[in-house]
């Protein structure tokens, strides 16, 4: 149980944390034309992951094996397919930075998990 909870405060701060950056940092950097390194831009891509993944976790019991699942598929739907769906004009628009942090987010989530479970 302890472990779940320790998954949900981690998807709790993520998206909370992604929310405030978009709604505060980003406008205030767009605003004042403040170069960040694109780090404004990929907000989103950078959180999806992590969040999604440990907000799954908390839920439910899973192995390490399926875990790693999760995260490879969430990876691949965050950084790949919601980024093609920009560059066909269905949703959103294409960058290829948040294919990247798409990808970064997979791997942070991944030490996450690697950090939680050696924990416990």
């Amino acid at each position: 149980m302890k472990i779940k909870n320790t998954y949900l405060t981690i998807s709790i701060f993520i998206l909370i944390s992604g929310f405030i950056l978009s709604t505060i940092y980003r406008p205030y950097i767009y605003r004042n034309n403040i170069f960040d390194f694109g780090f404004a831009d990929v907000i989103g891509s950078l959180v999806s992951v992590i969040g999604f993944c440990t907000f799954v976790w908390s839920q439910k019991d899973y192995t390490n094996k399926i875990k790693n699942k999760h995260i490879v598929l969430a990876t691949f739907i965050y950084a790949i397919l919601w980024e093609l769906a920009g560059f066909f004009n269905i949703y959103g628009t294409f960058d290829v930075k948040d294919i990247i942090a798409g990808f970064l987010s997979g791997l942070i989530t991944y030490l996450l998990k690697v950090i939680v479970e050696k924990k416990f």
